[in-house]
């Protein structure tokens, strides 16, 4: 939902368990409502990527449409519905969300489906800054230093997810799991060099705690994510690349001009450890933030591990221009980034470039 990221925490995570608030109410009573919403997003990007030697310059967009729903109960127990399907430019159509919960009003809940949970590491008004992967698939790469965010086991993979929630005045408590084979975490066929088994996985069971608290304009959070199962993703050595364990904190300040978010994430993996920090602000529409991720790796299990550090530096900036043509909930945003790579490995495993970009966004909720 727009300018989700400039509420408190407890706000954003009472706001993303249930968006029937937003778009058009079909049926609104005391015991339930119904709504059809939803929003439009076209980009034009241009991008100089040196490691590519080429200038991409290119429109990508997409059309979402949500469908939500509520039902509460004389005890006090609601039920909620969200689905939503994605008309991209490209011709393609996915889904976003699509998941079920039931609760307490105002107390625990349960979410099972394909959703995205609490944001470990917000970047803000990012309307222009891409890594590899999306929310959980696909984000450990041989071609490129990793980036780490604590997305994980944050959500819509390949396979389901189910969550309980619960809220304590200002306390919040959450416990994420998703269940199924992880594989699709890993872009590509090698980790470190080695062949990964994709024909001997086993499906996995990750689970994701997140403690947040909410002091007048301060919020904070804490995290670790980690799989249970033992050998679920193994190179053909026999190599246990599924051993993982990532922690993170992310904390914001909010006032009525400034939102101010400082990130944190650590992860334990095998021949690396990937630490990320990052910090943002947001000003009347204006966003800038920095990113500084460092990449330790060390020659242990893997023959064909590198063995050093490899940095990564990335530099965002936005600005938004609110309710164009005096028409709420449309606005355009510019965007850019600038990121480098500084590759101190033995072995020069990637490739040293800088890359930069600039984003136009056409954005209208409905």
């Amino acid at each position: 939902m727009k300018n989700t990221f400039k509420l408190s925490l407890a706000a954003v995570l009472v706001s993303s368990a249930m968006a029937a608030n937003a778009g058009i109410s079909i049926a609104d009573s005391e015991t339930g409502n119904f709504s059809i919403g939803g929003d439009v997003e076209f980009d034009f990007n241009f991008q100089d990527l040196e490691g590519e030697d080429s200038n991409n310059f290119n429109q990508t967009g997409r059309i979402l449409l949500e469908f939500a729903g509520e039902r509460y109960t004389e005890s006090g127990h609601v039920f909620q519905v969200n689905v939503q399907p994605l008309m991209q430019s490209n011709g393609e159509v996915a889904l976003d969300d699509a998941w079920f919960a039931f609760g307490k009003q105002d107390g625990w809940n349960l979410r099972m489906g394909r959703f995205e949970a609490f944001d470990m590491f917000p970047v803000g008004q990012d309307t222009f800054l891409e890594y590899s992967g999306d929310t959980s698939n696909e984000l450990v790469s041989d071609a490129a230093p990793y980036v780490y965010q604590m997305k994980e086991a944050r959500g819509r993979g390949s396979d389901g997810q189910i969550m309980y929630s619960q809220t304590f005045n200002n306390l919040y408590l959450e416990l994420g799991s998703m269940i199924g084979d992880r594989s699709d975490l890993f872009s590509g066929t090698d980790y470190h060099g080695a062949t990964i088994d994709r024909d001997n996985t086993k499906d996995s069971v990750l689970l994701r705690p997140v403690v947040g608290y909410q002091a007048g304009n301060f919020g904070i959070a804490a995290s670790l994510e980690t799989n249970l199962v033992k050998d679920a993703v193994v190179t053909t050595d026999g190599v246990d690349i599924s051993d993982r364990m990532g922690y993170g904190v992310t904390a914001n300040y909010t006032t009525a001009d400034w939102n101010l978010i400082a990130n944190f994430a650590y992860m334990d993996a095998v021949d690396e450890n990937n630490m990320t920090v990052g910090v943002n602000a947001l000003y009347k529409g204006f966003g800038l933030g920095y990113i500084h991720a460092n990449n330790d790796y060390e020659r242990k299990e893997i023959a064909s591990s590198a063995d050093g550090k490899a940095k990564v530096d990335t530099v965002y900036a936005s600005y938004e221009f609110a309710d164009v043509l005096q028409v709420e909930d449309f606005s355009i945003y510019l965007g850019a980034y600038y990121t480098t790579i500084d590759d101190q490995t033995d072995i020069k495993a990637f490739e040293e470039e800088s890359d930069k970009g600039v984003r136009v966004r056409f954005k209208y909720f409905f």
